[in-house]
């Protein structure tokens, strides 16, 4: 989740504490916690941590109609390396195509060292204030020797997820032992692409990312990187080659461990990959999907930041079309859902509440699950880290080469709405409201699942 006002509420989380909770999220992922959210604080980060820490389940096959694969993402599967999914048997087939087809090729490196910062006085001003020593080359130059590796790239349409591979004898480093000696953190600062034929460099924002401690070895470290593709600007290219140029900070975790100052080098590194690797393999098909009955929407509206008002209200489905948009892609099944056709008297509050994502079935908002086979175990969708209000798009981990076995015992994909009905520990009914004032505050729901509609999902 990102840029909604009940969800300005999760705590900023930068990059680089990647390094330090990723295992400790694995096993907060296993724990029953109740929902709970802050007011007041904007989180751009979380989403990728929890994503990197969430253990992707292997198995490539149907089994009694229960999916092996428990909330696959393309993203977490590229959060390891090539020769851990094959130890651990993870691999599936048709990504590895995908990740294959992309191609990827070296290009120029050039390594810029803080002594050539515009800012170099002032970032060294920072070490001092931090108690730590000036900038020294003998303590640093060994950055200058790092030689960076394309390893995997992956595009899906919508997000273009890549692993860095940072050669260095010192990449011990990164795993921030917390003991005598450095600790340096890497990310992805800046991005920008050029395509065949166009010498033009067009910026793109990145996603999330870091080093991830499991592929740190002796003699390299692996900083992984996703982007979202979807974004304004100029469209990102479906054919031809790329070349993209990453900026990668090498960042002194002694100075500053949230990575927000504390650089002592600046890695500008290009590649290029072919963009025809994220094509659907299929037409899309779009469908109307007509709700009917009613349903109680917690309601966050912000239209006005200085009285923001959180509200219960119970509201007819009849006349609501959601518009499923379904793309059949290498990397599985992406389902978009969109409100097409709302009364008079729904808000774009309210419609954003109705599709507000839902991803583990433990807050307000749309939660959706599948199953293959009609007897077939309902399984939580995947995810990726948009945050475009007002839709939800889930994958299904349905391949193109498992298309004819699914189609056998057929898939469907049910949509559950979550309401609150009560407020830490207090009952709250349909007509509930409150205004939201500023600062932080914790708040914990009680919830409220309501079916809205199952479908089939339609296969090539």
């Amino acid at each position: 989740m990102k840029d909604y006002r009940l969800r300005d509420a999760i705590p900023e989380t930068p990059p680089s504490f990647y390094n330090t909770v990723e295992e400790r999220l694995s096993a907060l992922c296993e724990q029953k916690q109740p929902a709970r959210i802050t007011f007041g604080l904007r989180k751009k980060w979380l989403l990728p941590l929890v994503a990197a820490a969430v253990l992707l389940i292997s198995g490539t096959a149907l089994a009694a109609g229960v999916w092996l694969r428990d909330n696959y993402s393309p993203t977490r599967y590229m959060e390891t390396t090539r020769e851990e999914r094959e130890q651990q048997g993870k691999t599936i087939p048709d990504v590895e195509q995908a990740i294959e087809s992309a191609a990827p090729q070296t290009g120029d490196c050039r390594i810029v060292m803080l002594p050539e910062f515009e800012n170099a006085e002032e970032q060294n001003g920072w070490r001092l204030k931090m108690g730590q020593p000036a900038y020294s080359e003998d303590d640093w130059g060994w950055i200058r020797e790092i030689r960076p590796q394309v390893d995997e790239v992956l595009i899906d349409g919508r997000t273009l997820a890549f692993n860095i591979r940072l050669n260095t004898d010192h990449a011990q480093s990164f795993i921030w032992p917390e003991t005598e000696g450095q600790w340096v953190d890497a990310l992805v600062d800046n991005i920008s692409f050029r395509k065949e034929g166009d010498d033009m460099a067009y910026p793109i924002a990145e996603g999330g990312g870091g080093i991830n401690p499991s592929m740190v070895t002796d003699t390299s470290a692996v900083l992984y990187t996703d982007v979202i593709l979807d974004q304004p600007g100029v469209a990102f290219p479906t054919s031809g080659r790329v070349e993209l140029t990453v900026e990668i900070g090498i960042r002194d975790a002694k100075v500053d461990d949230m990575a927000v100052v504390g650089i002592v080098g600046k890695i500008y590194y290009t590649f290029s990959f072919d963009a025809a690797a994220g094509l659907d393999v299929a037409p899309a098909q779009v469908t109307e999907r007509r709700l009917s009955g009613s349903a109680m929407l917690t309601v966050d509206d912000w239209t006005n930041p200085d009285n923001e008002r959180l509200y219960n209200r119970r509201v007819s489905l009849d006349g609501v079309v959601l518009k499923e948009e379904i793309h059949y892609r290498q990397t599985g099944v992406y389902v978009t859902y969109t409100v097409q056709e709302a009364p008079e008297s729904w808000t774009e509050a309210m419609k954003t509440a109705l599709l507000y994502p839902n991803r583990e079935g433990n807050w307000l908002g749309l939660y959706l699950t599948y199953r293959i086979a009609e007897e077939g175990e309902w399984l939580p969708c995947g995810h990726e880290n948009h945050g475009n209000f007002g839709e939800q798009t889930v994958i299904l981990p349905i391949f193109p080469s498992e298309y004819e076995k699914v189609k056998a015992q057929g898939c469907e994909l049910r949509l559950t709405a979550y309401c609150g009905t009560a407020l830490n520990g207090s009952p709250i009914d349909e007509n509930w409201q409150m205004t939201v004032g500023a600062g932080a505050h914790s708040w914990d729901f009680t919830l409220a699942p309501q079916e809205l509609i199952t479908v089939p999902v339609p296969l090539p």
